[in-house]
């Protein structure tokens, strides 16, 4: 697979989020404004985010190293998606 791009990511995000509300009978996520903290709007929890880490490095046949990330931006979908693609590209 070629190195995704922040779009490609932000979509594979959507898809594990959307299948994870589903499980708890919820309703989908439609948009993802780059401003948009996953922790914080109670979609995720610090368990289900690194499972989420893991099945995008999976997904895009990388690794991911988040060190390099500002904790602050961590779980900010913009920046997020941004420095996935990156990191996938870079190794890639």
């Amino acid at each position: 697979m070629s190195s995704p791009t922040p779009d490609d990511v932000r979509i594979f995000v959507a898809d594990f989020l959307n299948r994870r509300l589903r499980e708890r009978a919820r309703s989908p996520i439609n948009n993802l404004p780059d401003d948009y903290d996953l922790l914080l709007s109670g979609l995720l929890d610090s368990l289900t985010f690194v499972e989420l880490l893991t099945a995008a490095g999976e997904h895009f046949d990388g690794e991911v190293d988040f060190e390099d990330l500002d904790p602050e931006k961590l779980t900010i979908i913009g920046p997020l998606c941004e420095f996935v693609s990156g990191q996938l590209r870079e190794r890639g």
